[in-house]
């Protein structure tokens, strides 16, 4: 399983990687909705997949392995138990699963090798160092509030702000402040007559995304990948930035000269060009020689994690490969 903040996807493959039942549920990160509410949603993914791959699927469990945001809150031995027992409701032998985080599954969606980096940069940031396929080491990861830098919270943070700075100049809006004031305040104009002030123009726009969760600022990151590519300066610059700081995440937890993998993840790693552009040339800086490459399948990750511990080899690419190829279907993994 993955489980990510806003989406749970459970995966049941043959010890070959032949993937024979799959589901989704809402998210399931214990530090975000509580152990209740993880708990329920694993066990409604993992019993839907469980009941899609056949009959005899629950009695045929070799070993799981569920990839989980917010890991540390297994520390709680309480946690941990209210998850445990919603998994045995659905008939999962818990002798036979393990808990890992989702960083240290999503290295393994694009390496076989147990030791490396991964950056993950969804609606929050985040690299790490693994070791032996756990996480040894971390940066980053604090959270919209005080981190996440280069996230997509952290750029939908800064488009908001320099349209906000755009809205108040009264001047013609470049492309990406016009696409990101319509989307919070489509079809709203400046007032009209002598009283007009372009700031207060402004200060209705950053109202309206006050009065909104602050984390939906993460919705607006796609639209600067859009204005980049239609040469906005405004855009350029955000872009840059925040391959910046996931480089400088990924050089804390790197030893100098190493030339071990890094794994390109999350959200905003995958889906925008020019952000993964950027970061990958700035990451030949300081990580030459390191293969790099970008996360597969999580789900199927996590399922290779569990044939591992089943017995499957660890050293065969081509049984990695089945397990972690992209996923064929119209959702996107948690990860």
């Amino acid at each position: 399983m993955d489980a990510g903040g806003t989406t749970t996807r459970a995966l049941v493959a043959t010890l070959s990687g032949e993937r024979v039942g799959q589901a989704w549920a809402g998210g399931a990160n214990p530090n975000a909705h509580g152990p209740a509410r993880a708990g329920r949603e694993l066990a409604r993914a993992v019993g839907a997949a469980l009941d899609r791959a056949g009959p005899g699927a629950r009695g045929g469990v070799a070993a799981g392995m569920v990839g989980l945001a917010g890991v540390s809150a297994l520390r709680d031995g309480e946690v941990r138990e209210r998850l445990v027992e919603e998994l045995v409701l659905v008939g999962v032998p818990v002798d036979r699963m393990g808990f890992a985080g989702d960083d240290e599954v999503a290295f393994a969606s694009g390496t076989p090798e147990p030791d490396g980096t991964v950056v993950i940069a969804g609606t929050g940031a985040i690299a790490a160092r693994i070791e032996g396929r756990r996480r040894s080491r971390s940066a980053d990861g604090m959270g919209w509030l005080i981190g996440d830098e280069g996230s997509a919270f952290w750029i939908g943070h800064q488009a908001a702000r320099e349209t906000a700075r755009q809205l108040a100049r009264g001047t013609a809006l470049s492309p990406l402040a016009r696409m990101v004031a319509k989307r919070v305040i489509p079809g709203r104009r400046p007032a009209e007559g002598d009283e007009h002030l372009s700031e207060e123009h402004a200060r209705a726009f950053a109202r309206t995304l006050t009065a909104q969760p602050p984390i939906g600022l993460a919705a607006l990151a796609p639209l600067v990948s859009e204005a980049f590519v239609q040469g906005d300066e405004a855009a350029e610059v955000i872009v840059n930035a925040a391959a910046g700081h996931l480089a400088h995440s990924v050089h804390q937890v790197r030893s100098p000269g190493e030339r071990r993998p890094v794994v390109l993840a999350g959200g905003v790693l995958l889906g925008s060009r020019p952000v993964r552009e950027a970061l990958t040339r700035k990451l030949a800086l300081g990580t030459a020689g390191s293969p790099l490459s970008t996360a597969g399948c999580t789900a199927g990750a996590a399922a290779w994690l569990a044939a591992l511990e089943a017995g499957a080899p660890a050293d065969d690419p081509d049984l990695h490969a089945a397990f972690t190829a992209p996923a064929r279907d119209d959702r996107s993994d948690a990860a």
